[in-house]
Protein backbone atom coordinates (compact mmCIF):
# COMPACT_ATOMS: atom_id res chain seq x y z
CA UNK A 1 0.00 0.00 0.00
CA UNK A 2 1.45 3.32 -0.41
CA UNK A 3 1.13 6.68 0.47
CA UNK A 4 -2.15 8.40 -0.60
CA UNK A 5 -3.86 4.93 -1.15
CA UNK A 6 -7.72 5.22 0.57
CA UNK A 7 -8.54 2.52 2.28
CA UNK A 8 -12.31 1.12 3.17
CA UNK A 9 -12.69 0.95 6.84
CA UNK A 10 -16.55 1.73 6.69
CA UNK A 11 -18.64 -0.50 8.94
CA UNK A 12 -22.00 -2.65 8.15
CA UNK A 13 -25.32 -0.17 9.05
CA UNK A 14 -26.30 -1.31 12.42
CA UNK A 15 -29.60 -2.21 10.74
CA UNK A 16 -28.45 -5.32 8.87
CA UNK A 17 -26.66 -6.59 12.47
CA UNK A 18 -29.99 -6.80 13.76
CA UNK A 19 -34.01 -7.03 12.60
CA UNK A 20 -36.54 -4.83 13.13
CA UNK A 21 -39.73 -5.50 12.85
CA UNK A 22 -42.69 -3.12 12.81
CA UNK A 23 -45.80 -3.79 14.24
CA UNK A 24 -48.64 -1.53 13.71
CA UNK A 25 -52.35 -1.23 16.19
CA UNK A 26 -54.88 0.87 16.94
CA UNK A 27 -54.72 2.39 20.63
CA UNK A 28 -56.69 5.08 22.40
CA UNK A 29 -55.71 6.64 25.41
CA UNK A 30 -58.62 6.13 28.18
CA UNK A 31 -58.31 8.21 31.68
CA UNK A 32 -54.61 8.84 30.84
CA UNK A 33 -53.43 4.90 29.70
CA UNK A 34 -52.67 4.05 26.56
CA UNK A 35 -55.17 1.00 25.38
CA UNK A 36 -54.47 -1.53 22.46
CA UNK A 37 -57.74 -1.87 20.58
CA UNK A 38 -56.40 -4.80 18.35
CA UNK A 39 -54.00 -7.21 17.35
CA UNK A 40 -50.66 -6.00 15.81
CA UNK A 41 -51.07 -5.62 11.98
CA UNK A 42 -48.00 -5.90 9.29
CA UNK A 43 -48.96 -3.25 7.69
CA UNK A 44 -50.14 0.41 8.35
CA UNK A 45 -52.87 0.04 5.57
CA UNK A 46 -54.17 -3.13 7.07
CA UNK A 47 -54.59 -0.58 10.51
CA UNK A 48 -55.93 2.00 8.46
CA UNK A 49 -58.62 -0.78 6.83
CA UNK A 50 -59.45 -1.57 10.22
CA UNK A 51 -59.48 1.83 11.70
CA UNK A 52 -62.67 2.43 8.95
CA UNK A 53 -65.06 -0.11 10.29
CA UNK A 54 -65.36 2.51 13.34
CA UNK A 55 -67.91 4.30 13.61
CA UNK A 56 -67.04 7.85 12.45
CA UNK A 57 -67.50 9.70 15.65
CA UNK A 58 -65.14 7.54 17.47
CA UNK A 59 -63.20 6.84 14.41
CA UNK A 60 -60.99 10.51 15.46
CA UNK A 61 -60.47 9.25 19.12
CA UNK A 62 -58.41 6.22 17.69
CA UNK A 63 -54.98 6.53 16.35
CA UNK A 64 -52.53 4.16 14.37
CA UNK A 65 -49.19 3.84 16.18
CA UNK A 66 -46.26 1.37 15.38
CA UNK A 67 -44.03 -0.64 17.66
CA UNK A 68 -40.59 -1.33 16.69
CA UNK A 69 -39.09 -4.81 18.05
CA UNK A 70 -35.94 -5.66 17.60
CA UNK A 71 -34.49 -9.48 16.64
Amino acid sequence: MAAGDIVDVSLPCYKFLMKIIEQWLLFKYIDGQFTSLSKPFKTKEQAEKARLKYPERERGTIGVGVIRIKK
